[in-house]
């Protein structure tokens, strides 16, 4: 054998190992053995979506059978856009746009009064479904389908995750979570998906702070895959990430002392954080980690416990260890996931909304179920961590073996948090027709969940 046989026979068993261990990094990284074709058609997609969408209702079927505003759609988003039309797309709420929610409650504004709330619930329903389709859809074929169909799954019924689960006021969360999956699957070869791209990229900058951490994991794919497209989106991301930036600094007020709609309500939006080592264990390990697989129903059963602050030190300790584990030898995708989803954990606890202003703001984070918002992604890290061990073929038989241990609680949590109590009814129907049938000029007073009321000038 020559030198040089010899080293290229070196240089292909070198290339060999590097390929196997890329493979063992990976959710089981094969392609699918299905045709792109079909797995990336429209056919496909609408059966994916009606799938989707069937989850999504049997798990809190009054968000279609008996839509009602929650929250801010109603006294905030559906409000200022009946009052003041296209001059609230821009008004800024907790010190930040939310161009996307503005939007849609403004398309509500074409549809009947009554209907209005079904319209913010629908379009809701979509954005939560949208991960699932580019998730299953051939961008991500280096996963191998069952796998992601398992993950679509457990994304869709997740636990603890009641405020989040349709309506418009939280689906900034739903927004971040499929822009990171946009800006981690292979760029779309179609003009459709690069329309796509641009908007979701667009939508979440300019809808929540959310976008912001995206930066550098857009330039960080950029610089790593070297595409014109990675590039044309990096730059949109960083456009829209200043505006919101920009915002943010400029009404940091708003969010710490309350926000000022344009007919001078002030609305009071939350008060000191009291961050304590003792409450962080129990955000982390009680909420995002133990409710990630027991769900918040039984939650509310293990905190009546003595020892429950054991038990929150102990499931802090383990996601974190999974956590770590995943960072240090999972694939880029997940990691660089994983860092996101902490980035914004991180966000949200230096400056959480979660319960009144007189309360300690970490305090009420640690109630089972407040919240819950501010958990999703963690969750959602942790739960991919877990899958992704218990499917490396290169990962220790007792790394999978307690991966495995983990995940096998998790239908506890499903089953437990599958359908959410429905929102209290306060017949808004009733109302929708008083509303509709009054003359201009009255203002009509209708309550809507939780505990709160929209007061609306006919025109």
């Amino acid at each position: 054998m020559t030198p040089s046989t010899a080293k290229r026979r070196k240089n292909q068993q070198r290339k060999s190992k590097q390929a196997a261990k890329a493979s063992g990094a990976s959710m089981t990284m094969r392609p699918d053995a299905a045709s792109p074709s079909a797995i990336g058609g429209v056919g496909f997609h609408v059966l994916v979506f009606l799938v989707a969408f069937l989850i999504v209702c049997s798990r809190r079927p009054d968000a279609v059978f008996n839509a009602q505003f929650w929250a801010e759609d109603g006294a905030v988003w559906y409000h200022d856009a009946y009052q003041f039309g296209w001059h609230s797309l821009f008004m800024p709420v907790a010190g930040y746009t939310h161009i996307f929610t503005r939007c849609v409650s403004i398309l509500a504004l074409g549809f009947p009064f009554s209907k209005a709330p079904l319209v913010m619930n629908l379009c809701a329903i979509a954005v939560q479904i949208l991960p699932v389709a580019v998730f299953l859809s051939s961008r991500f074929s280096e996963i191998t389908f069952p796998m992601r169909g398992v993950a679509a799954f457990l994304f869709l019924a997740i636990p603890n995750s009641y405020e989040i689960d349709a309506n418009i006021t939280n689906v900034q969360w739903h927004l971040a979570l499929l822009c990171c999956l946009v800006l981690l699957a292979r760029p779309g070869e179609s003009w459709g998906w690069l329309v796509f791209d641009a908007l979701v990229v667009v939508f979440t900058c300019l809808s929540s702070p959310l976008g912001i951490p995206l930066v550098p994991v857009a330039a960080f794919l950029w610089w790593k895959r070297r595409q014109p497209w990675q590039a044309l989106t990096l730059g949109l991301l960083v456009a829209s990430a200043l505006i919101q930036a920009g915002t943010v600094v400029l009404h940091l007020e708003d969010r710490q002392m309350g926000h000022v709609n344009l007919s001078g309500e002030v609305i009071v939006i939350g008060g000191a954080n009291g961050a304590t080592f003792s409450r962080f264990v129990a955000i982390l390990g009680r909420q995002v980690f133990l409710s990630s697989l027991l769900g918040v129903m039984t939650q509310v059963q293990v905190v009546q416990w003595e020892s429950v602050h054991v038990i929150e030190l102990i499931a802090a300790a383990i996601g974190l260890v999974v956590l770590f584990y995943a960072l240090r030898y999972g694939p880029t995708a997940l990691r660089l996931f994983i860092l996101f989803a902490l980035v914004v954990l991180a966000m949200s606890l230096a400056h959480p909304l979660a319960g009144p202003p007189s309360a300690p703001q970490w305090d009420s984070l640690c109630f089972p179920g407040d919240g819950n918002r501010y958990y999703f992604l963690p969750m959602l890290a942790f739960l991919a961590s877990l899958l992704w061990m218990a499917s490396r073929r290169a990962s220790p038989h007792l790394a999978r073996y307690f991966a495995v241990a983990l995940l096998l609680l998790l239908p506890i949590g499903i089953y437990q948090d599958w359908r959410y109590p429905p929102y209290v009814d306060y017949h808004f129907q009733q109302y929708a027709v008083q509303f509709e049938h009054a003359p201009a000029g009255t203002k009509v007073t209708i309550p809507i969940n939780p505990r709160l009321s929209m007061e609306l000038t006919k025109r």
